[in-house]
Parts: C-alpha cells; structure tokens; sequence
C-alpha cells in the first residue's frame, strides 16, 4: 500500500473500535469467528439456563435422541460438538436430574450405558421449537445458499488437509 493510499476500517475492525485494519486476514476471520461464537451462543446458554441445563448437558441429551437406543460414554463424547473434559460427571448431572439413566455392560464393567429417559425426551422436546425460533432468527436472514457456504467454509477450516 502506497503512503497516500488511505484504508478505512470497515466489518469487525470497526465494530470494536479499531483504528487500522487488520494486519492479517487469518487473524481477522478467527476473530470474526470467536465474536460470532460468543453472540450466538449468548442466546442458547440463556434458553438452557431457563430449562435447567448447560449447552453441553443439551448436547448430551440431542445426541442419545439422535441414536434413539442407549449409548457409551465414550460415544457421547465422540459425537460432542464442543468437547467436555468430563463426561463422567456431566453424565452424573443429567442422572440425578432424573433425564438420563446409566447401566454398566455386563460384558466389561468399564462401560457404561446411557439411555434417555422420558423426561429427558419431554425436556429435548420442550427446547425444539424455542431453539427452531432462535436459529431462524438468528440466521433467518441468510440464503440457503450463504448458508450453505458458510457451513461448507467453516468446514473447511476444521479440516485443512482436505480443502
């Protein structure tokens, strides 16, 4: 850029109040990407919060809705979309809320089974449309096109080696 070529800070540069652009645009994208975060999630964590549970709790119960038949611990925290540190004991935060239950294999102790229970089903079923309003309101605004695109690049970016 040459001395009188002037820049003007425009997207999320301006938005927190910066003075120059940004050097990078690696830098600018992860930044972009943990302030989007940080305001899409804001809006779930509150809608959890209300029913009584974590994001990670809900993960939990979306995933045994999903498979439908009891599940590993170990699986559980396979299929996470965030990964918790320990499964073990938000497990034993969804059983003593009486949402899931868990059974040891009979073949190797060291197993344990999760099933969801049926108020766990009711609380899931509870949050379905709640959490449908608060998607399309968040992104209602997006093509299906743009949308797709961002899932794709965002996909992308997880997988580097593939791209």
């Amino acid at each position: 850029m040459s001395k009188n070529e002037t820049t003007s800070v425009q997207g999320l540069a301006a938005e927190i109040g910066m003075q120059r652009p940004f050097r990078l645009a690696e830098e600018e994208a992860f930044l972009n990407l943990v302030r989007t975060y940080s305001t899409l999630t804001s809006k779930g964590e509150k809608l959890f919060k209300e029913h009584g549970i974590s994001g990670p709790q809900y993960n939990v119960l979306r995933i045994l809705r999903g498979h439908g038949t009891p599940v590993s611990v170990y699986q559980i925290a396979a299929e996470m979309i965030t990964p918790s540190p320990d499964m073990p004991r938000l497990v034993d935060r969804l059983e003593a809320a009486l949402l899931v239950t868990k059974t040891r294999c009979e073949n190797d102790r060291r197993v344990v089974w999760v099933n969801l229970t049926k108020e766990g089903k009711a609380l899931l079923k509870n949050l379905d449309q709640p959490l449908t309003a608060m998607h399309k309101a968040q992104m209602g605004h997006m093509s299906q096109q743009d949308l797709k695109t961002l899932s794709d690049l965002l996909y992308r970016v997880r997988h580097p080696n593939e791209a």
